[in-house]
């Protein structure tokens, strides 16, 4: 696993959730606390997914998925933490 590649989509899906969760750019105001609960459940399956992936003889995507799974769970963790 290419743990670069994981953490810069890690770092991009952050970003992005921020900026349309929490920012108050794109919605009048941050969403709710509960929001995060789905986030994490979403990172137990990108997590899973990544570990599937990491099994097969040719694991091309565990990298992305790993990113997609700590990107997406750790900012529910924290936001839920913080918010």
């Amino acid at each position: 696993m290419n743990r670069l590649v994981a953490l810069a989509v890690a770092a991009v899906v952050g970003t992005l959730l921020w900026l349309n969760l929490d920012s108050g750019r794109l919605t009048p105001e941050p969403a709710s606390r509960f929001v995060s609960m789905p986030l994490i459940g979403l990172a137990a399956i990108f997590g899973v997914r990544a570990w599937t992936e990491s099994q097969s003889p040719e694991p091309r995507w565990t990298s992305f998925f790993a990113g997609l799974a700590l990107g997406v769970g750790g900012y529910g963790i924290v936001r839920l933490m913080l918010v």
